[in-house]
């Protein structure tokens, strides 16, 4: 109770609006899909006035297609505007910046830079709220409640916080967060982690899915006793794999609720307590997958774009995530209505170009969750071969080697044909300066 009041006290005096939204959209995840699309589309309309009004890019843009803001009023009209890229942002920059920008309330804030360049960009006071009130609605599909416990493993935050050291410790005190890095992993790193969540006892463990799957084979390796049950586990940020799901699962005794979200596009998506798929939030932003032509799809995959509906500080409108994904208007079996966000692909620049074709989901996940690999890259050096980087586990064999070369090359032989592999025993793998795990790197000159 006295940490439920901390919380909710730490955002009445920093964020004022978190509380309130979380408590509306408590209400509005069981509203019926077209009321919520129809939601999204009135908020889509006002933002298409207020971008073509005040931000100079936007107007010059519409102007230029031919289009008045009249002509976006619905999230299918979203295919007559082009996709939007962060190149496209930094190059025009000084057009991004609001005509009204002295007026609005917003934040400076930056993406972590996985791919080696940090993006820059503003988001709305409104907008971020909006943000930080459906991730803790997510957390509460696993049971979570406003004040709970939660250790936080990530390469940068694993909550988004502009903010000071200082101001984040005292965030952190309210909140009863904890924040460790996995910046640098390593065995002593590792052993703190442990040292703490048996001291602390989390209710709720959250990071980086890669990092989480090696704290939990940490755990079990140096066969580790754990003094406390979380009730959940949420991966987030890059991709959780069967194999990994189920080891962090074994481990900790508590299912993982795996979850996706762009802070800089707004979009969102959250794993329920039936596991069908992630529940896309319609309350913030617009989620579209698309094919190569930038055109609609669903039940297929496709490159995910967002759209959200209130940062005016920046408006993102069909932004390129650099994500893939497929959604899915299947019903799930909680009640809930929203779309589901399936077969989420990860990034769409982690992959494979084998002849000339694009494979950017092989099933080497699910598959090599079936061996005993610490840790595993896939490296192209041509446009017909590929190694295998490896850490092999406590139980790994060389017929396992046969085993993934013949699965793997059966694979792919359907998609492009025969392909080489090889296979490169390591103890360690590099990860990038945000504390990610890249799955694919491709060095082939044709990519």
């Amino acid at each position: 109770m006295l940490h439920n009041l901390g919380f909710k006290a730490g955002y009445f005096l920093t964020r004022p609006g978190v509380i309130p939204n979380y408590r509306d959209f408590q209400e509005t995840q069981w509203l019926p899909f077209e009321q919520l699309k129809d939601r999204q589309e009135q908020k889509l309309t006002r933002l298409i006035k207020l971008a073509y009004e005040n931000i100079p890019y936007y107007s010059k843009l519409l102007n230029t297609l031919g289009l008045t803001p009249s002509d976006v009023t619905t999230i299918e009209d979203l295919e007559k505007i082009p996709v939007l890229t962060k190149q496209t942002i930094r190059e025009n920059w000084q057009d991004f910046i609001p005509k009204n920008i002295n007026k609005l309330r917003y934040l400076n804030s930056q993406t972590s830079g996985s791919t080696g360049k940090p993006f820059k960009y503003r988001i709305s006071t409104d907008d971020y709220e909006r943000g930080m009130s459906l991730l803790y609605r997510g957390w509460g599909y696993a049971g979570y409640k406003l004040g709970d416990k939660v250790a936080l493993i990530g390469g940068s935050p694993s909550i988004p916080t502009p903010q000071s050291r200082l101001r984040k410790m005292f965030r952190n005190l309210l909140l009863n967060f904890r924040d460790y890095s996995s910046i640098t992993i390593s065995p002593e790193s590792l052993q703190r982690y442990f040292n703490f969540v048996n001291r602390w006892r989390p209710s709720f463990i959250r990071g980086y899915a890669s990092s989480i799957h090696m704290f939990a084979r940490f755990i079990r390796d140096n066969n580790m006793e754990l003094r406390f049950q979380p009730k959940a586990i949420f991966t987030t940020s890059d991709m959780l794999f069967s194999g990994q799901r189920k080891v962090i699962e074994e481990v900790f005794n508590a299912r993982v609720f795996d979850q996706y979200g762009l802070f800089d596009g707004g979009i969102s998506a959250q794993e329920c307590e039936e596991h069908h798929g992630m529940h896309i939030d319609m309350e913030r932003a617009i989620l579209e997958t698309v094919d190569e032509e930038g055109k609609q799809i669903v039940s297929r995959p496709g490159k995910i774009l967002a759209t959200s509906l209130y940062n005016y500080a920046l408006p993102f409108i069909r932004y390129d995530t650099g994500d893939e994904g497929m959604i899915s208007h299947l019903k799930c079996t909680c009640g809930r209505k929203m779309a589901l966000l399936k077969g989420f692909l990860g990034r769409t620049n982690d992959a494979l170009k084998l002849r000339g074709v694009i494979v950017s989901d092989p099933g080497y996940g699910d598959m090599l969750g079936n061996f005993d690999i610490e840790q595993f890259q896939i490296i192209q050096e041509g446009s017909n071969s590929i190694t295998f980087r490896i850490i092999k586990g406590k139980t790994y064999k060389k017929e396992d080697e046969k085993s993934i070369e013949k699965h793997m090359g059966d694979l792919l032989r359907k998609q492009v044909g025969k392909v080489n592999i090889k296979f490169d025993y390591v103890n360690s793998i590099p990860i990038t300066k945000a504390g990610k795990y890249k799955f694919i790197i491709n060095k082939s000159d044709q990519v």
